[in-house]
């Protein structure tokens, strides 16, 4: 029997942008694999400052390319009217982004880079993750039959007759001297 190969629930893995950088600062390497999400938050309150991300994803060190991607600009709050909408459509204060090839991301590492824009300054900060494949190998326990020949019910008939047939012909040796000796 060959290994079946099952996917992992999907998770998402939270990164909280701040007035002092990222929260966590990094993620452990062996922590994310294709169809995780990653999950921006923005909690940085300074009036005026917005955070995005962008993915460098086909790796030529450019982080707004046509195959990259981006968060929208996150603010730590959108403001809402009085049914609670908000009062621009745009306005996002958290955004999750599928770590999978649906996004072009493949696994390995990516490359990305947190911009925090204050008014018209824009700052970068790099980091990266390293992603994992999504497949876990599981192997199916092996059955193995015993080499003991299987006895039909015939063979079993056959079997119950050859003890028959001993016993008579035993039966009859021990008969024969007695025959033998009356005769005479």
């Amino acid at each position: 029997m060959a290994p079946s190969a099952i996917a992992h629930e999907t998770k998402e893995f939270t990164i909280l942008l701040t007035d002092q950088g990222m929260t966590p600062a990094s993620v452990p390497d062996d922590v994310l694999v294709e169809t995780d999400f990653l999950f921006f938050v923005d909690v940085d309150d300074r009036e005026g400052v917005s955070h995005r991300i962008q993915f460098d994803v086909d790796g030529d060190g450019v982080f707004d390319g046509p195959d990259d991607i981006s968060t929208a600009w996150l603010t730590s709050s959108c403001e809402l009217d009085g049914n609670g909408s908000k009062m621009n459509p745009d306005c996002m204060v958290a955004e999750a982004v599928l770590l999978g090839p649906q996004n072009g991301i493949l696994p390995g590492k990516v490359s990305m880079r947190h911009q925090i824009q204050t008014n018209s300054t824009i700052s970068d900060d790099y980091f990266s993750v390293t992603l994992g494949m999504d497949a876990h190998i599981q192997t199916s326990p092996q059955v193995t039959q015993p080499n003991t020949p299987q006895e039909s019910s015939r063979d079993n008939h056959n079997d119950i007759l050859v003890v028959v047939l001993f016993c008579s012909l035993m039966g009859i040796m021990a008969i024969l001297p007695t025959l033998a000796s009356s005769e005479d």
